[in-house]
């Protein structure tokens, strides 16, 4: 649009002025071949020769001698020396005589006819006057009255001059107006796209067809229309599985607190009578409430995801012996529920920067996973820790059914479950638990991915940190 309106005007420049120049010359060889022809020798111009050959020295009346020659079309003018004794001459006709007669000597014998430019000039001297009789030239007027050639070319110059301005200027309108019809034509587009956005429709594009630089900006408002349209549909998913998972916790909340509850009650009222029974009735209790305490931690930790208020306290350890500690510690429980761990550690150190606690939290959350949805009797997981290209990496497997290769981009998506895929027989998930562990991963500067390898297969890699002394003691919380 912007080279094309330059073009325009550039062009329009240069176009008005060959346009001038054209007409101008037009018009100067317009009003020469007129003059010329306007002032073409007359019939009368023997006649006019011969009536001043006649005179003689006692003819005195030079009105009638005018009166004479005006009937052959010529008019005279008489000087005595330099004065004009008589003249009725016009302008143009003055203006002729000074250019070419003035001055010229004329013989006393006779007339002498002098040709000019198409002009036969006739003049003699007749004792002390000077007698010159000039043709009355047939032009029309200009402005009122019959002008010079010059005068006459200037102002026809002038007034061609002005109507080929006022021609550039009607058609530089009248483009100008369809340039500015052009370009709100888009801009109008665009103010009713905003005005639809503004009421929320996102789902009506620009309409607008051209091919200039709008095009680009009218498309660059239908990809942000696009994204708001899929930010919006993703917040409302979010916003009903966020009601989905209050609801959930508040439903799962209800059944530990309700048998809290009840073995309480039961062993006000003496139910459980004997030591044995009050011990199974307070054992009970504390397991629920211990259940409840884990949903309501959950449901904390989201919350502080969610507003950026998680804070991280990295200390200096051995990745390989972390994983070596927590192995160790889940084990026993992995066993009750019909599972085992391994651990494989390649020999050289691993050290990282890690906040421990988190990073337990992030392998608990992967072995949870793995109960809740690996379908695998007996359940092994897998846990390498190796080093490779500068990066410390960390492997968490399992022998389950995996998931389907669909669905591996959204497993780390909020409230994401993959029910569906790995089965449902451990009881429905929050879908917050990857989400965390991918947080906790890239907050402490790594990546993870995830595949299907023998089962689902969880590849971590953290920055290497500084190596640790040897035989420094180091915390295992």
């Amino acid at each position: 649009m912007g080279r094309r309106l330059f073009l325009f005007h550039t062009l329009t420049l240069i176009g008005a002025m060959a346009i001038l120049l054209l007409v101008n010359g037009l018009v100067v060889h317009w009003v020469s071949n007129f003059y010329r022809h306007s002032t073409a020798p007359s019939d009368g111009a023997q006649q006019a020769q011969e009536l001043l050959s006649d005179l003689d020295g006692s003819e005195n009346d030079w009105r009638e001698l005018d009166r004479k020659l005006n009937k052959l079309d010529y008019n005279l003018i008489v000087l005595r020396g330099e004065e004009v004794v008589f003249s009725t001459l016009d302008q143009i006709q003055d203006d002729l005589y000074r250019r070419v007669a003035q001055g010229t000597s004329w013989p006393e014998n006779g007339a002498l006819a002098m040709q000019n430019d198409n002009m036969v000039i006739i003049g003699r001297t007749l004792g002390e006057h000077t007698l010159i009789a000039l043709p009355r030239p047939n032009v029309p007027p200009v402005l009122g009255r019959q002008r010079p050639q010059d005068e006459a070319m200037i102002l026809s110059m002038f007034a061609s001059g002005a109507v080929a301005i006022g021609a550039i200027m009607l058609f530089s309108l009248a483009f100008s107006r369809y340039q500015i019809r052009r370009i709100m034509r888009p801009v109008n587009a665009l103010t009713d796209a905003a005005r639809r956005v503004e009421a929320g429709d996102l789902s009506t594009p620009v309409a607008y067809q051209g091919q200039d630089e709008f095009t680009s900006v009218c498309t660059a408002f239908d990809q942000m229309q696009v994204h708001l349209l899929q930010e919006r549909e993703k917040n409302a998913l979010y916003e009903q599985a966020r009601t989905d998972l209050v609801a959930g916790i508040s439903h799962d909340l209800r059944t530990p607190l309700t048998s809290v509850k009840g073995y309480i009650k039961g062993l006000r009222d003496g139910v459980a009578q004997t030591p044995e029974r009050q011990q199974q009735y307070l054992d009970i209790a504390y397991r629920k409430a211990c259940d409840m305490d884990v949903l309501l931690q959950r449901l904390f930790y989201f919350s502080k995801l969610e507003t950026g208020n998680l804070p991280l306290f990295p200390e200096q350890v051995d990745l390989g012996e972390f994983v070596t500690s927590f192995a160790a510690e889940t084990r026993g429980e992995l066993a009750n529920r019909g599972g085992d761990i391994q651990v494989s550690v390649s020999q050289r150190p691993h050290p990282v920067r890690i906040d421990t606690e988190q990073m337990y939290r992030l392998l608990t959350n992967l072995t949870e996973n793995a109960l809740r949805y690996a379908q695998a009797n007996p359940l092994l997981l897998t846990i390498s820790v190796w080093r490779e290209e500068g990066m410390e990496h960390l492997r968490f497997a399992d022998n389950g059914s995996g998931v389907l290769p669909e669905q591996l981009p959204h497993l780390f998506e909020q409230f994401w479950r993959g029910d569906q895929a790995r089965g449902r027989g451990r009881g429905e998930g929050s879908g917050l638990g990857l989400y965390i562990v991918k947080y906790i991963v890239e907050a402490h500067g790594g990546a993870i991915e995830a595949g299907n390898e023998s089962g689902l297969v969880f590849d971590i890699t953290l920055p290497v940190g500084e190596a640790l002394p040897e035989h420094e003691p180091h915390s295992d919380c």
